[in-house]
């Protein structure tokens, strides 16, 4: 068909034109290259130029979380991770520079020691020395407060004995137990000795926070001695006697009744026998360590609760 055709069917016309017009467009898009979009770096920079501000008001700790986030977003970058290397370096010297301020003023300004050492944690959260010398001065700090509480109130004591007021300057103790034993056995790891002189003093001053500190940091202290020589059973009754949260007693406490898992049958079997034999006592102290590594252990429960029960039998029929 030719143009000439086309042109006896005028109605067509509008057709054709449109249908090379669309055709001329298409082409010409085709062609066409589209401009690149222009990528602001704004944001990916930012991360680097902040942690120099930050350093200059002193948030180290700050500047090298920037810098970490800056490499997260390119792991390339030689400039953040110059600057994160330098940054690390003055943020262990620093966190080191307070801990040495932190032992220097230990005996003379324990509170300005404290803050020292706070800071040399904020610094370096994995601190262990930081975190031990911490420790240790309030365990100081607590031993100073229950050796002039307890001058006072054995002076109080011994002044009512002997009809007369007390002065508080009586450098002796009550007879029943001794701080500076306490103490001693405590700072010389003899947990044992530690926690039953403790115990004596908490027994008198049931409310006293600073005697129960020491009882429970004994405890753990004991816990953790018995866990290192392999010797479950007893690192976790020393960690039963310390309530949940302090430091790492429940982690330590799970891997103990981890481990001492196959034991179970055997301790409830003998319990058991000597529940059959009553020999009740014998029953209770089995089911009592089966319920040290088995909380739930039903059949140890109701054993345990029979065997008490014929215990109070035998005692009222005496």
């Amino acid at each position: 068909m030719t143009m000439n055709s086309y042109t006896h069917k005028p109605h067509l016309l509008p057709v054709v034109r449109f249908l090379i017009k669309s055709l001329i467009l298409t082409s010409a898009g085709c062609a066409h290259r589209a401009e690149p979009v222009p990528v602001t770096t704004t944001g990916v920079q930012e991360p680097v130029k902040t942690p120099t501000k930050h350093e200059e008001t002193g948030e180290i700790v700050r500047s090298v979380e920037e810098l970490k986030i800056a490499l997260t977003i390119d792991p390339d970058d030689k400039t953040a991770r110059e600057e994160l290397n330098r940054l690390v370096v003055k943020h262990e010297t620093e966190a080191e520079a307070h801990f040495r301020a932190g032992t220097a003023l230990s005996e003379s300004n324990p509170q300005m020691a404290r803050k020292e050492f706070l800071e040399a944690i904020r610094l370096r959260s994995n601190y262990p020395e930081a975190l031990t010398a911490l420790r240790d001065l309030h365990l100081a700090s607590v031993k100073s407060v229950l050796q002039a509480r307890l001058k006072k109130e054995a002076a109080i004591a011994a002044a009512r004995s002997k009809g007369k007021h007390a002065s508080g300057d009586d450098d002796t103790y009550p007879e029943d137990y001794s701080l500076e034993t306490a103490v001693s056995a405590f700072e010389a790891g003899k947990y044992v000795t530690a926690i039953k002189e403790f115990e004596k003093m908490n027994a008198e001053y049931p409310n006293d926070p600073d005697i129960q500190a020491y009882l429970e940091r004994s405890w753990y202290n004991s816990g953790v001695g018995h866990f290192n020589k392999k010797d479950y059973r007893k690192a976790l009754a020393a960690f039963s006697k310390v309530r949940k949260g302090f430091e790492r007693v429940e982690e330590y406490s799970l891997t103990c009744r981890q481990n001492l898992k196959g034991m179970i049958h055997d301790y409830f079997a003998a319990g058991v026998k000597s529940y059959n034999e009553n020999k009740f006592q014998e029953a209770v102290n089995k089911m009592k360590i089966v319920l040290e590594i088995d909380p739930d252990h039903k059949q140890a429960k109701e054993y345990m609760e029979n065997a008490r029960k014929q215990l109070k039998t035998r005692k009222k029929q005496k």
